[in-house]
């Protein structure tokens, strides 16, 4: 395999969400339990939310702890159609409910495993260049995507100052139109770059996006989404 190969169920992210199964189960459960119902209502989490993303956490978790030691591609594929929907339910609630209101403490997040919102005010330095993005169907369950910066025709040098550009995305239908709930993030440094999804991902459609990053983590706007079906 290749240095700029990315296996899709295996990608490497800042998101402070875990991708392994095992420490998703334990990330989830420990901040489930630690949203109490005193804290509920003082957080002003609505009933419906809280049970929804329970029952997903609660479908995931039956799986995960009765996968054999050596599970089929079935049970694993079952296995993480669970998990992004728990994390689908999870990040709705420490976006809308947990890290956006003021009556949720730093320590409260720290404690469920969350990162709290830099407040600090820093020096803005506006990413402006966009991405333009090319996707090639590549060989058995490889799409290769090119990308460049968009004034500049296919140039292979990126923006000034810039560590390359973070991509986001989804095996969907349609994308969802919050990127939060896109199912995968990385940055990628290199072009073009080839992405390897699994073998039951084969014949679904794939949705990208990119925006550039700059040395100081600062991402531009995020280009337009682009599919293809997975050969």
């Amino acid at each position: 395999m290749t240095s700029n190969t990315i296996r899709v169920q295996n990608t490497t992210t800042r998101d402070f969400v875990p991708r392994n199964a095992d420490q998703f189960l334990h990330w989830g459960t420990r901040m489930l339990e630690y949203i109490t119902p005193a804290k509920a209502t003082a957080w002003a989490i609505p009933a419906s939310e809280l049970t929804a993303a329970k029952e997903a956490m609660g479908a995931f978790a039956d799986i995960q702890q009765n996968l054999p030691n050596d599970p089929t591609r079935a049970q694993i594929e079952r296995r993480n159609a669970a998990q992004r929907q728990a994390t689908t339910q999870l990040r709705y609630l420490v976006q809308n409910y947990l890290r956006r209101q003021s009556r949720v403490s730093d320590a409260d997040l720290l404690a469920m495993g969350i990162p709290p919102i830099d407040r600090h005010r820093t020096p803005h330095i506006d990413v402006r260049e966009r991405v333009a993005v090319e996707i090639q169907r590549g060989d058995h369950r490889t799409v290769i995507i090119d990308f460049w910066q968009e004034a500049l025709e296919k140039s292979k040098a990126r923006p000034r100052g810039y560590t390359g550009a973070v991509f986001c995305w989804t095996i969907a239908e349609t994308p969802p139109q919050d990127l939060e709930k896109w199912h995968f993030r990385d940055l990628i440094t290199r072009r073009p770059h080839r992405f390897v999804f699994e073998e039951a991902d084969r014949g679904k459609r794939v949705w990208f996006c990119a925006a550039w990053q700059n040395a100081r983590g600062l991402k531009g706007v995020f280009s337009p989404p682009v599919d293809t079906i997975i050969p």
